[in-house]
């Protein structure tokens, strides 16, 4: 049976509210482990160690897809 368009939206939103608190998860545990960390490394860029964290704290697949960022001499990160 289809699912009527409220419905369809209604899915959407939840699985938008989802995503939301994964991120927000997932940043919380970055700041924490960034805290923890930084003062051992003071000679690694904050981003790089944001970077690095992230990708530790991430599932295997996804980190496959973090090791293709490049960093350009601007300092900014592409994929």
């Amino acid at each position: 049976m289809a699912k009527s368009k409220q419905e369809k939206i209604s899915v959407q939103q939840v699985a938008k509210k989802k995503q939301l608190a994964a991120s927000e998860k997932l940043a919380h545990q970055i700041e924490l482990w960034h805290k923890r960390l930084a003062p051992k490394f003071p000679d690694i860029d904050p981003h790089d160690l944001d970077l690095m964290i992230a990708s530790l704290l991430r599932t295997p697949k996804e980190r496959t897809e973090i090791m293709f960022l490049k960093r350009r001499e601007d300092g900014f990160y592409v994929f």
